[in-house]
């Protein structure tokens, strides 16, 4: 879940809001949202503890159509985008880390107001998708092997440049009071907080992610709770406290808009002396967070051909390595075309639209799974609060990207609806119905 859009979300947020106070309210509430999400999801999961997360939740709850809309959406923006965001700023840090790189960019091309350009950057990121594909190709255990290597060091360094940004880094909290506190009651408050939501809620991006290879995971129904919500809170107290750190070790305009902005706090806090290793650990940051993504969006595709939703070639396990590794390098291929999107921004935003009306049917399906008869010994706590809090929050957040982000909003809203025109042009939904009671399993207790 301790991903990489802390190093450059954060830049956009300020750029955003244009008040320091907006901003750690933002990250505070996204931490709220997340974990009001994570405790609404384990519900789903502790009924059905299967590969492919939502797709299979509302499969059961709602109907094979929405299903295959999720689905979709995984493959087109949710997980293939988020991966090419994060290479796209792998790309930005290693022309960073070695200036001397030839940074050549081609002429902008406009599509439907969308601008696509291809750059030294667009290349960079190619690697790291190849290779991490690659890496889950031979196996969930070797990829885990590998992302938990890319965790342990990258939490450890994150702790350590907390701790040191506090207690040795030329910190100046006066950047912080200088920003005046909003005006709490204003209209213009409650828009800048729901937009800046935007980029934080990609951060945080990653709670739900053991859900999507659930079928991968020792006791399932005790294990996904305990991991989502455990993570939700520790990464909240960690997210605000870099971002704490961020606001005073650089005036404002400074910060304000830079994809780059951990680079720059680095730099501001403890010189130019460090920027090689602190620019280095940004990099690693940015590798183990496209690795996860990698490893939990394949799953949803395979779950899909299981399914007859999806090309049936995309079910096929490796007879060796036992990995969905059709998936898996279609996934690849989907992520590179979205590198030639320009700006990182962009990507953010349309992502964030799909992914918000999504979450938020997944969120409603405790109300549906008691409608069906369907139970589990999981009680949400507070219900249903957190599901309404986790709804309603998300519906404000699209109205006002709608509003302030409408040609990335719109892109994002069609690339989802897109899904069901195909699903019924193909005939999908009389392959699906054969297969939904096939996945409901012996273990969903049926409420008398």
């Amino acid at each position: 879940m301790v991903g990489s859009g802390i190093f450059f979300t954060s830049g956009y947020l300020i750029k955003e809001t244009g008040n320091l106070w907006i901003v750690l309210l933002c990250w505070i509430l996204g931490g709220m949202l997340a974990m009001a999400g994570s405790i609404t999801y384990a519900y789903a999961a502790r009924l059905l503890p299967f590969a492919g997360g939502d797709y299979v939740y509302l499969k059961v709850a709602y109907s094979p159509s929405i299903a295959f809309m999720s689905g979709w959406s995984s493959l087109l923006t949710n997980f293939s985008a988020c991966v090419s965001v994060l290479a796209l700023a792998f790309g930005k840090y290693v022309l960073i880390l070695f200036p001397s790189i030839p940074n050549w960019e081609s002429p902008t091309f406009s599509v439907l107001g969308l601008d696509l350009q291809v750059s030294t950057g667009t290349f960079i990121g190619i690697l790291p998708i190849l290779f991490f594909s690659v890496l889950n190709f031979y196996g969930i255990k070797s990829a885990v092997r590998v992302q938990n290597v890319f965790a342990v060091l990258k939490i450890l360094g994150l702790v350590a440049f907390v701790l040191a940004g506090f207690l040795f880094g030329k910190t100046n909290f006066h950047y912080l009071w200088d920003s005046p506190l909003p005006n709490f009651l204003s209209m213009s408050f409650l828009s800048k907080v729901l937009i800046g939501i935007v980029p934080v809620s990609f951060s945080y991006l990653g709670w739900n992610m053991i859900t999507y290879i659930a079928e991968e995971v020792k006791n399932p129904e005790k294990t996904i709770l305990q991991s989502a919500v455990t993570a939700c809170f520790l990464v909240s107290g960690l997210y605000l406290s870099i971002n704490l750190l961020f606001v005073v070790s650089a005036p404002l305009e400074t910060l304000s808009g830079q994809d780059g902005i951990g680079a720059i706090a680095f730099q501001s806090l403890f010189g130019s002396g460090f920027s090689l290793l602190t620019t280095g650990f940004i990099v690693w940051v940015i590798l183990g967070s496209l690795s996860a993504i990698l490893i939990g969006g394949s799953r949803v595709y395979f779950a899909m051909a299981r399914d007859g939703a999806f090309l049936p070639s995309f079910s096929k396990v490796h007879s060796k390595f036992h990995s969905p590794y059709v998936s898996i390098f279609f996934q690849a291929v989907v992520a590179i075309l979205f590198l030639f999107v320009k700006e990182i921004e962009t990507l953010l935003y349309m992502i964030t639209c799909s992914i918000l009306l999504l979450s938020s049917l997944t969120a409603a399906t405790p109300f549906r799974f008691k409608q069906l008869g369907y139970s589990t010994d999981y009680k949400i706590p507070l219900y249903p609060l957190p599901i309404i809090l986790y709804i309603i929050s998300n519906i404000a957040v699209m109205v006002v990207l709608f509003i302030e982000k409408p040609t990335n909003a719109i892109w994002g809203l069609l690339i989802t609806l897109a899904a069901l025109p195909i699903y019924y042009l193909f005939g999908l939904n009389e392959k699906m119905k054969v297969k939904v009671s096939e996945k409901i399993p012996e273990t969903m207790n049926i409420a008398s």
